[in-house]
């Protein structure tokens, strides 16, 4: 393979993991600066109610995006092989 090559496979597979977990982080993220906001209003300090929420919500979110992620790397390994594997 040319140095060429590789460097657009990895650049590719770089991106596609940023892109497949972005989601996950993003819902994480949003959904405990949320929960934070609330409890900061409400004074509560209990902390399982935002790792309770935060975890249903990258749940739903994995459940969410998993089949689109799941595809996206499929196409991707399928492209890898075909280039290591030529026919």
């Amino acid at each position: 393979m040319e140095t060429d090559t590789l460097v657009r496979i990895t650049s590719q597979g770089l991106l596609l993991c940023l892109s497949v977990s972005m989601p996950v982080v993003a819902v994480a993220a949003l959904s405990g600066l949320a929960i934070s906001f609330v409890q900061a209003i409400t004074s509560m300090q209990d902390q399982s109610i935002s790792y309770a929420v935060k975890l249903v919500a990258v749940v739903a979110t994995v459940l969410i995006t998993g089949a689109w992620g799941a595809a996206a790397i499929l196409r991707f390994a399928n492209q890898i092989i075909t280039l290591a594997v030529p026919s």
